[in-house]
């Protein structure tokens, strides 16, 4: 089923997706250890996929119902589309459920990549009476019109389950609307160590698992430090891994000028010689350095 949308640009800054998390910030109370976290979240997750069953529309909008006493609806636990990532942080390999309601049918994204999306954003929390548990849901953030948000400036787990998604395709109205058919669309479940940890704030609770509905529409390749080649090259072969930085001054090279720390510009050394006005080589095509075998803005050798 088609939806319309209007682009809507973001102006302004997101607090409900950008980490609260600040290393540097001063706290009363000590973080508690994220071990400790984990084991509590992915109980309460696990508890929330075994006890409630999720009703999709044809536009992938979500709604999840608690299942009552003797009912025969399929808990989410059991549904074919639910799988899981394992993410490695904070000394824990994190499992990250996810629903892939539809992969999509375009480009998947990357974590240095922005992506236009929309997103519905609710924690859960569960209370005991009379031995009958009930589980309330607050939504504490919902965009309906897409916008656009760069994987590495919102919370870690999305960075890791967007890029299993992919664009889908779009078509220009008379009106200026787009029109989006075939896009990505999933459901994630996120641990709090991936998400706002002991930073809650608003309708977020400290240390809460939250779940995201999210669709994802379409993408921008970034290239962080503009020297011609994109982020995504730069970044390195493993998204899960750390990125990849050459020259060793702790700033990877997606968002350094100089990756081989020799004094040229990375772009200046993309420069084709001879060439006026000038022209690049794109990033397969930089040469060699013949003396290491390696791309030539890559090693100071080749200055």
């Amino acid at each position: 089923m088609k939806s319309f949308y209007k682009i809507v640009f973001a102006l302004g800054f997101l607090t409900s997706l950008i980490s609260c998390q600040n290393e540097d910030s001063v706290s009363l109370t000590p973080d508690r250890p994220y071990d400790e976290v984990y084991a509590e979240d992915i109980a309460e997750i696990e508890d929330f996929l075994d006890t409630h069953y999720v009703t999709v529309d044809a536009d992938y909008n979500t709604t999840f119902t608690q299942i009552p006493d003797g009912g025969t609806q399929t808990p989410i636990s059991a549904m074919p589309e639910l799988t899981f990532k394992e993410v490695d942080l904070h000394d824990i390999t994190y499992k990250v459920y996810y629903l892939n309601l539809r992969e999509g049918s375009g480009e998947n994204i990357t974590r240095v990549d922005s992506s236009f999306v929309s997103y519905k954003g609710f924690s859960f929390s569960k209370t005991t009476v009379d031995n009958v548990d009930t589980y309330t849901q607050t939504v504490f953030d919902s965009k309906q019109s897409p916008i656009w948000l760069s994987l590495d400036e919102v919370i870690r787990g999305w960075a890791h389950i967007m890029p299993l998604f992919k664009i889908g395709t779009f078509t220009s109205m008379t009106d200026g609307s787009l029109s989006f058919n075939d896009f990505g669309a999933g459901v994630m479940f996120l641990p709090s160590g991936l998400a706002y940890f002991s930073s809650g704030f608003s309708s977020i609770p400290s240390y809460s698992p939250l779940i995201f509905n999210f669709k994802l529409y379409n993408l921008r390749r970034r290239d962080h430090d503009r020297d011609g080649i994109l982020s995504m090259y730069e970044y390195g072969p493993d998204f899960d891994e750390d990125a990849i930085d050459t020259d060793g001054d702790g700033r990877p090279d997606y968002i350094d000028v100089d990756d081989d720390a020799d004094g040229v510009l990375t772009k200046k050394e993309r420069e084709i010689p001879g060439t006026d006005p000038v022209q690049y080589y794109d990033f397969a095509n930089i040469p060699l350095c013949n003396s290491t075998g390696i791309k030539v803005h890559l090693t100071p050798e080749c200055r």
